[in-house]
């Protein structure tokens, strides 16, 4: 029998007044770590005893693996679907989406339809996707969508109205009510004062593009510093570095291999039985340094990680979350996180434990409560808060837009700790450092002070910027 908290309870029991109140496909967030598995591995186990037919749909072959181990805890007889596993009839079956979505269409006898469906990082379901195509083919289903960040990097939203499946968000306890709880260990975040120099990084599809940003951050003293503050803050500790390529994954691992720190690089070519190896010997203490690209920064449970090295800079709010997320998980011994931040992530996004409003209608990035998060004004590039109307500087008034790096940027340097507090007093400062910034001269002095590789050029934008604006305003006079 499965044994709940008392918050997964009351999460089930919230899911359960949702179908019964006629919502078809609830959307339950859950910070990383907080047990999103252990919940719908309990409704799946208490769907299959109704005898109802349930799919759990995954995108990752990590998941597969760990959604059925969950499955077989808590003995729920289960039957995988992917390219490699054997058919099965069980009631529960886990599901690659990929591999379904190719099989659904060949279904003639109802062997893929299904009573109750989860999604598993429901934040990447979409139209026109392999999702959709199962989905489709089982109209009358119910849905339950589950994730730790319900947010796209395109900024569109998760619910119906906004084009995705899902129609009503139940929000289980945040992430710093889980720490008080004991559900989650405290970070501690220690960040540059401010972020590496992306200046000249293009964005693509809301982030950055890969091989630019692999060549502004994949340098030889970036990595250095990277070894030098974990052997300094996190010496021996289980770690994750998430990095930007393959390439730039095994020059962090050479770093750390030449400083006799056991590391290795894992990514989605890496063989399963390798991956798996490799996942065993970071839990087991064999391994100090795991380097991932794009492999572990959703889903993956090794609750033995207690530090987290953010070496590669990201416009996605969920993917920051997401990385930071794989260290906060409790262990025995375990009282804290170390977040090593070189990429300087928590300047753009906020800290873990932010209270974040989400909505199944969409945002450019979620909105912490309280927090000091940023945009960019239009007319001038100055730092506003998320809730600024106007710009102090120029007196534009700018919807929210996604924060340029630009703005906020110096080149590699020591790390310290970061709280909540100094991080709003630090973007403040930031900020009435550019207001003040009036000529040309100024701007690049600004830029030289916070290391831009092109300060003239930036500062040329900024002032094209503001008389840009100023043309505006004299036509409408």
């Amino acid at each position: 029998m499965i044994a709940l908290y008392d918050y997964q309870d009351s999460l089930t029991v919230a899911v359960r007044r949702a179908f019964q109140a006629g919502y078809r496909a609830p959307l339950l967030v859950l910070p990383t770590g907080a047990g999103k598995t252990v919940c719908f591995t309990w409704m799946a186990e208490q769907a299959q005893a109704r005898g109802k037919r349930v799919l759990i749909l995954v995108h990752r072959k990590e998941l597969v693996s760990q959604t059925s181990a969950a499955l077989a805890l808590w003995g729920v007889a289960h039957g995988i679907i992917s390219g490699s596993a054997k058919p099965s009839r069980h009631p529960v079956q886990v599901a690659m989406v990929q591999t379904l979505a190719n099989r659904v269409a060949l279904d003639k006898t109802g062997r893929f339809r299904f009573d109750l469906i989860i999604i598993d990082e429901a934040h990447h379901a979409t139209l026109n996707s392999g999702w959709a195509k199962v989905l489709a083919h089982n109209p009358k289903a119910k849905l339950l969508g589950v994730t730790a960040t319900p947010v796209r990097l395109d900024g569109k939203g998760l619910g119906i109205e906004a084009q995705g499946f899902f129609d009503v968000l139940i929000c289980g306890p945040s992430a710093a009510d889980l720490v008080a709880r004991g559900r989650l260990v405290r970070s501690v975040v220690y960040a540059p004062a401010q972020s590496l120099d992306l200046s000249m990084v293009a964005s693509r599809g809301g982030d950055y593009v890969t091989a630019q940003l692999a060549a502004a951050v994949d340098k030889a003293a970036i990595t250095g510093d990277a070894v030098a503050h974990y052997s300094r803050y996190a010496a021996d500790l289980a770690a994750i570095a998430f990095t930007i390529t393959v390439a730039h994954g095994g020059h962090v691992v050479e770093q750390f291999k030449q400083a006799g720190i056991a590391a290795a690089l894992l990514t989605g070519a890496t063989p399963a039985k390798e991956r798996a190896q490799l996942i065993k010997d970071l839990g087991a203490g064999q391994l100090k340094v795991l380097a991932s690209c794009n492999v572990v920064s959703e889903g993956t449970d090794i609750p033995k990680v207690a530090a987290a090295l953010l070496l590669r800079p990201t416009a996605s709010y969920g993917l920051a979350m997401q990385q930071i997320g794989r260290a906060l998980r409790t262990a025995p011994g375990k009282d804290k996180a170390i977040i090593l931040d070189h990429a300087g992530n928590v300047l753009r996004h906020g800290l873990p434990t932010d209270e974040v409003e989400w909505s199944l209608q969409g945002m450019a990035r979620p909105h912490a409560k309280g927090a000091a998060l940023v945009k960019a004004c239009k007319g001038c590039g100055a730092l506003l808060s998320v809730k600024a109307s106007s710009c102090l500087d120029c007196h534009v008034v700018c919807p929210a837009v996604a924060p340029r790096d630009e703005l906020v940027s110096v080149a590699d340097g020591e790390l310290v700790e970061l709280t909540a507090e100094q991080l709003a007093s630090l973007k403040a400062q930031k900020r009435q450092a550019l207001i003040k910034a009036r000529t040309k001269e100024q701007l690049v002095s600004l830029g030289k002070e916070r290391n831009y590789q092109y300060p003239a050029l930036w500062a040329d934008k900024i002032i094209a910027g503001r008389m840009s604006y100023r043309a505006q305003q004299e036509q409408r006079t």
